[in-house]
């Protein structure tokens, strides 16, 4: 009987399929927008993270826009572009000059005076589709011609696009009297998650030449339990796309309502809104995992300091002489009004 002679087996190497197979891509460092020293102590976090998908999560009078403003005072300082997409229609650049964004009044061409500065703007938006197209074809354009010159002669090192807010403006169809909060959120997860997310996250690439940001300001619903014992659960409008979509997710205010109280100043019986005592923490964080749950800060209107009598003197000092125009005098009292929103001390 002929012997079997048995078949050598092929040597293969994991090295070698790692030569083939394995990625050798390499990202830049993390990076993040600075909101203020008094934000990174309440929050953990400096501010939004570069190169991903940023939401600012919160009901109304939270101070989700005073962080967007200053996120984009932060891209200024260092040499981004910040792109302001508007579709809530109640802006106001009084407001961004005492946060700190540069901007000046200028005369067009058509002879009317206009707010010009170191960022793009647009209002001019009826459907999610005509938004995230706009950010698109900056984009083609940043692929293809790079990033205009900023005030020093370099050219900027990318866009961060600041849209305020997502939730107050519907798709093509639903604009159109034919979808609903069903078609908006499908239209969403196929802009951004299918869309614009990868765009953003691209510019992370160290090979990539620019850095890209986006920050989008959102508000919450409450999702009832189906059950006695379960809990509440929050909910961004939209649909579920922004949410897994982006990196960082920071809650202004309570889950269930705004969680906000006022301090109002007074003086010979003028009351004036003075700062918003609310509560700032991560609901996620797919960048560090770090992050608190329990910050108050205050938001007044020059930006936020901390939530202390100590904090609040010396703001009262170093802008004297704004309230002393506001209240007629440097001598007004505090007193703060809990609006039944569920804050807690």
């Amino acid at each position: 009987m002929a012997k079997k002679s048995s078949i050598k087996k092929k040597s293969f190497s994991l090295d070698s399929l790692k030569k083939t197979h394995s990625s050798k891509t390499k990202y830049k460092p993390t990076s993040f927008f600075d909101v203020g020293e008094a934000f990174h102590k309440a929050s953990g976090l400096p501010g939004p993270v570069m190169h991903n998908i940023n939401m600012f999560l919160g009901h109304s009078n939270s101070s989700k826009t005073t962080a967007l403003i200053k996120s984009a005072v932060s891209a200024q300082k260092q040499g981004y572009l910040p792109v302001f997409l508007i579709t809530e229609r109640k802006w106001s650049w009084e407001y961004c000059d005492k946060l700190g964004l540069k901007s000046e009044t200028i005369t067009d061409e058509e002879g009317e005076e206009v707010i010009d500065g170191l960022f793009l703007f647009n209002d001019d938006f009826q459907t999610i589709e005509q938004v995230t197209d706009f950010a698109n074809q900056l984009l083609d354009i940043q692929e293809k011609d790079g990033m205009p010159d900023g005030p020093d002669g370099k050219p900027l090192k990318g866009y961060l696009f600041l849209w305020d807010s997502v939730g107050s403006i519907p798709c093509q169809m639903t604009f159109d009297g034919k979808g609903g909060s069903m078609h908006n959120a499908r239209v969403l997860a196929d802009k951004i998650g299918m869309g614009l997310t990868s765009r953003i996250t691209n510019s992370k690439r160290e090979d990539y030449p620019y850095d890209n940001t986006l920050v989008i300001v959102n508000q919450p619903w409450v999702e009832l339990p189906d059950n006695p014992f379960g809990q509440p659960k929050i909910k961004a409008k939209g649909g579920e796309a922004i949410w897994l979509n982006s990196a960082l997710v920071f809650l202004f205010g309570n889950q269930k309502n705004a969680g906000i109280s006022q301090l109002d100043a007074t003086k010979n019986g003028r009351k004036v809104a003075f700062a918003t005592k609310t509560k700032i923490s991560i609901l996620k964080n797919h960048v560090n995992g770090l992050g608190y749950k329990d910050g108050k800060i205050i938001a007044t209107p020059h930006g936020y300091i901390e939530d202390t009598k100590e904090s609040i003197t010396k703001y009262k000092e170093d802008y004297s002489e704004y309230w002393k125009d506001v209240m007629g005098g440097d001598a007004f009292e505090l007193n703060e009004v809990k609006e039944s929103l569920g804050f807690t001390e």
